[in-house]
C-alpha cells in the first residue's frame, strides 16, 4: 500500500496537487493584500517599488483570476524545496545519467534516456520552430477568411461581423513580445517537463505509459489557466479560490472545452516528448514549443476572435487559436511531420 509513497512518480503528482491545493487557498489573501496595497498607495508619494505594486494590483481588482494565476506560481516556488527533499535529489546518483534522484528501480530500459549534444541539434531546434509555428499561423490565416477571426485594423470580418474596436496593428512590438516570449518560455518548460520529469518518469515507467503519465500532468496543468471573462461572485471570501478552481476544472465537463483544449494539450505533451524520445535531446521540442508560442503570441496581437458566432461553430474553433477540433488536428498533422521527419534515438548511445 505504501509502496507507490517511495515512488518519484507519486511524489511528483503529489506535489502539483499540493501546489494546486495552496495556491486556491492562499489567492484570495493574495487578492486582499494587493488591494490594501492599493489602498496605501494609491494618490500618495512613496517607495518606487510599492507604487509600481500598488497600481499593479489595482489594475487587476476586477480581475480575480489573475491573482489565482500568481498564486499558483508563489505555491510552486514555495513548495518546490520540499519536493527536492522528498526526491532525494544527489543520493546514489547514477553517474551516467541526465536527470539522477533517488529511484530503486528502473522499470524502462532507457534508464531516463541520457540526453545528448547532437551536432544536429540546432537544425532540429529550427525545423520544430518552422513547422509547428509555420503550420500554426497558415491555420491562422485559413481561419481569418473563414470568418472565425478579424485583423484589428479591419473594419469587419470576412463574413461581415463588425469590428466593435479598430486599432492599429504594430508588428514591431508584436514581434519584440511575442519572440522572446516564446524562446523563455519553451527553454523552461522543455528543461522541466521534457528534461527533468520526463527523464524521471522514464526511469520508473516504460516510455509510452511515461509520455502518457506526463502530458496528461502537463496538460492539466495548462488547463488550470482561467479562462477569459470568468468571474468569482466575492473575491475576498476565504473559499474564493476554491470557487475559481471548480470552475476551471468544470470545463473538462464540457465536451467541447475537454476536446477542443484540454485533449489539445494533452496532444502537444504527447508530441513534445516523443520529439525528446526520438532526437535524444532538447533541441527539437524547444523548437517546436517556441513555434507555437510565437504563432500564437503574434496572432493573437493581431486579430481579435469574432464573437458572435453559432455556437456549435465553437466545436470547430474556439476563442484562440488553440482550441477547437481544427487546432487539434493542426497539432496531430505536426505531430505525423515530427514522426515522419525523425527517427528512433539510439537509447544505448544517446544519438539522435
Amino acid at each position: 500500500m505504501f509502496r507507490w509513497f517511495h515512488n518519484d512518480v507519486f511524489r511528483i503528482c503529489a506535489y502539483v496537487v499540493a501546489a494546486v491545493a495552496l495556491g486556491a487557498a492562499i489567492s484570495p489573501f493574495l487578492y486582499n493584500l494587493g488591494m490594501g496595497i492599493a489602498e496605501v498607495t494609491r494618490g500618495k508619494e512613496t517607495n518606487s517599488v510599492v507604487t509600481w505594486l500598488g497600481d499593479a494590483a489595482w489594475r487587476a481588482r476586477d480581475n480575480f483570476p489573475r491573482y489565482f494565476d500568481r498564486a499558483l506560481m508563489l505555491s510552486a516556488v514555495l513548495l518546490l524545496p520540499f519536493l527536492l527533499i522528498w526526491l532525494r535529489l544527489g543520493r546514489d546518483p547514477l553517474r551516467d545519467e541526465p536527470w539522477s534522484v533517488g529511484v530503486p528501480n528502473a522499470a524502462s530500459s532507457l534508464r531516463g534516456q541520457r540526453l545528448s549534444w547532437s551536432p544536429r541539434g540546432l537544425g532540429f531546434g529550427l525545423f520544430g520552430f518552422l513547422i509547428a509555428g509555420g503550420l500554426l499561423m497558415l491555420s491562422g490565416i485559413m481561419l481569418l477568411h473563414a470568418g472565425f477571426f478579424m485583423w484589428r485594423d479591419a473594419e469587419c470580418s470576412t463574413r461581415g461581423a463588425v469590428n466593435p474596436v479598430v486599432t492599429g496593428i504594430d508588428w514591431l512590438r508584436a514581434l519584440r513580445k511575442s519572440l522572446p516570449t516564446a524562446v523563455v518560455v519553451s527553454f523552461i518548460e522543455e528543461v522541466l517537463f521534457r528534461g527533468v520529469l520526463l527523464g524521471i518518469f522514464l526511469r520508473v515507467m516504460k516510455p509510452w505509459p511515461a509520455v502518457f503519465s506526463l502530458s496528461l500532468i502537463f496538460a492539466l496543468v495548462h488547463f488550470l489557466e482561467p479562462p477569459p471573462g470568468v468571474k468569482v461572485p466575492d473575491p475576498e471570501a476565504v473559499n474564493a479560490g476554491f470557487i475559481l478552481l471548480g470552475q476551471i476544472l468544470g470545463r473538462l465537463l464540457e465536451p467541447s472545452e475537454f476536446i477542443g483544449r484540454f485533449l489539445g494539450l494533452f496532444a502537444v505533451g504527447v508530441i513534445l516528448a516523443m520529439a525528446r524520445l526520438r532526437t535524444g535531446s532538447l533541441w527539437l521540442p524547444i523548437g517546436l514549443h517556441a513555434g507555437w508560442v510565437f504563432a500564437y503570441q503574434l496572432f493573437k496581437s493581431a486579430t481579435w476572435g469574432v464573437a458572435d458566432l453559432p455556437e456549435a461553430s465553437r466545436w470547430l474553433v474556439g476563442r484562440t487559436l488553440i482550441e477547437g477540433t481544427v487546432p487539434l488536428t493542426v497539432t496531430v498533422v505536426t505531430g505525423i511531420l515530427v514522426m515522419a521527419m525523425t527517427r528512433p534515438s539510439d537509447a544505448s548511445t544517446g544519438h539522435g
